[in-house]
């Protein structure tokens, strides 16, 4: 499970290190690899998701699921695929993130990393700090959330 934030740079090669408190939970093998990179489906908020090999297999999956329900389910396919890639990590814990992603989540040199549980966000710092500040008050009640687990 990913969880914290965590402010990191972008090297002149596009590269980022994976955070050694994220790497932690990652036990699988196959998952110490590489990431899948993805855009954040959510057009109002301009970051990219990793997921880990195992992961996004349960993700795909759910959208299979989900694009099989729509008129036309290769579009939906084509829509992460288009939008997507898998980054191998190197031998120093870093995964270069392509151009066209970096472009679109507006990603400098400055990151912020957020573990949300099952992914990690990468976010510009300056546009993560802004969106932060626009969360108050949360939306939804979390000591409820966190005693009915």
């Amino acid at each position: 499970m990913f969880l914290g934030e965590f402010p990191h740079t972008l090297d002149e090669k596009s590269r980022v290190v994976i955070p050694a408190k994220f790497r932690t939970f990652i036990t699988d093998a196959q998952d110490r690899e590489g990431f899948f990179i993805l855009v954040n489906p959510n057009p109002e908020t301009r970051c990219l998701r990793l997921y880990t090999m195992s992961q996004w297999k349960r993700v795909m999956d759910s959208i299979k699921r989900e694009a099989g329900k729509s008129q036309d389910p290769a579009s939906v396919l084509r829509f992460f695929a288009a939008r997507g890639e898998f980054a191998p990590v190197d031998s120093q814990n870093r995964i270069v993130i392509p151009q066209k992603l970096l472009d679109y989540a507006g990603l400098q040199r400055d990151l912020i990393m957020v573990g949300l549980g099952e992914w990690i966000e990468i976010w510009n710092a300056e546009e993560y700090s802004a969106v932060t500040k626009r969360m108050n008050p949360v939306p939804v009640d979390l000591d409820r959330a966190m005693m009915n687990p």
